[in-house]
């Protein structure tokens, strides 16, 4: 049986960089997959931003898809009480 995609767009292996900057301006970051989303956060808000972001990208990635634009590779938004969550595809 296959695997469920979790983000649709992106295959579950799929490797991307984010980085969270928080509102005192610590910062943490790292490189993931989506399918590592749900064990690597130590709160569910900081995986919540990262999800939130990712659907973002991938959603603007389709927009760009169907206008036959360059497709977004990155993102930066705020999200959740996060002053700042990139997101960049590997």
């Amino acid at each position: 049986m296959r695997t469920k995609q979790i983000v649709k767009g992106l295959s579950n292996n799929q490797k991307f960089r984010f980085i969270l900057t928080a509102k005192d301006g610590t910062e943490f970051g790292m490189v993931i997959t989506v399918q590592q989303m749900s064990d690597c956060f130590a709160t569910s808000t900081a995986r919540l931003a990262v999800w939130h972001a990712l659907e973002q990208l991938m959603t603007r990635r389709i927009v760009d898809a169907n206008m036959g634009t360059p497709l977004a590779t990155g993102l930066v938004t705020d999200a959740n009480g996060f002053r700042q969550v990139q997101v960049d595809l590997h």
